[in-house]
């Protein structure tokens, strides 16, 4: 599952293994995988990075040039309440860790900043309503920051429209619609438009997993949403390695690289900063599906 974890407001405050066994070359694998079960425990780990990327900051008929590297890591613990078919409707997500390390030069002058996640140590419940989720927090009522990035969150997502429905050999290539990643970017995106070129490369050893080495390249445009408005667009041009279990379906390990640009506004306070930011991007994730 991909999943990039977007950590623009951040800057706002700111500124303000071994390969496999040989396999016979005509074997046809499912690279979708089982439907996911009650009960199962997902925990993933995640870090993502926008490197010296140039940016602009207008605010209040002043204009600021910058270099920031944003840094965040986060790490999840989600747990399957309720299924339809291969659907997750309901499930658990212990947020363990969620952080924005920033670092900015302006004017020769370094800054930096740390900015905790804002349900970092909360444990969220999602329930499927319709094509949209519904959270609510363990024992306490989220504070009005905490809705905001409840709003912008899915549950466990199906990533079916990223695979092919038939069995298919290692060397196939197919090509998916860049909306099919809006379910893994999460609600905060829309209007997601472009294409993934995908193939799949090889059969390789993650640990005790089979998995198959899923590769995908191309660029996607779609617009973010601030406070519910879809007020920043941003472009990607993507490289995507993806591990993917072929026993249990689950990605357990996943890296990314690539350029990525934003433009638009993020609201800091009651004021609204004017940002435009273009760099390099990377990141990468591991997801271990716990045992019974």
């Amino acid at each position: 599952m991909l999943k990039l974890n977007w950590v623009l407001g951040a800057a706002a405050v700111l500124f303000a293994g071994a390969v496999g066994p040989v396999r016979a070359a005509d074997d046809a694998y499912d690279l979708r995988g089982p439907a996911p079960e009650k009960g199962q425990v997902f925990v993933t780990k995640g870090t993502f990075k926008i490197r010296d990327a140039d940016t602009t900051m207008k605010l209040a008929g002043q204009s600021v040039d910058l270099k920031i590297t944003l840094a965040a890591t986060s790490e999840e613990e989600a747990k399957v309440l309720a299924v339809d078919g291969r659907n997750v409707t309901k499930c658990q997500i212990k947020i363990v860790e969620e952080k924005t390390d920033v670092t900015a030069n302006l004017g020769g002058q370094d800054m930096s900043h740390t900015e905790p996640g804002a349900l970092e140590k909360e444990i969220i419940i999602s329930e499927r309503d319709g094509k949209n989720w519904k959270h609510s927090l363990v024992d306490t009522k989220p504070t009005e920051k905490q809705t905001k990035e409840l709003d912008g969150r899915n549950g466990i997502e199906n990533d079916d429209d990223l695979y092919p429905e038939a069995k298919v050999k290692v060397g196939h290539t197919w090509q998916v619609d860049g909306g099919a990643l809006v379910k893994m970017l999460g609600s905060s995106f829309t209007d997601v438009k472009g294409k993934l070129d995908q193939k799949f490369v090889k059969i390789e050893k993650v640990g005790d997993e089979d998995c198959a080495v899923i590769q995908s390249a191309g660029k996607i445009t779609g617009k973010m949403k601030d406070e519910g408005e879809p007020t920043i667009d941003v472009k990607m041009d993507l490289k995507i390695t993806t591990y993917r279990s072929l026993k249990t379906g689950v990605n357990v390990k996943e890296s990314f690289s690539g350029k990525i640009e934003l433009e638009g506004t993020q609201k800091m306070d009651d004021l609204k900063v004017k940002i435009k930011m273009s760099g390099p991007v990377s990141g990468e994730s591991t997801t271990v599906l716990k045992k019974k």
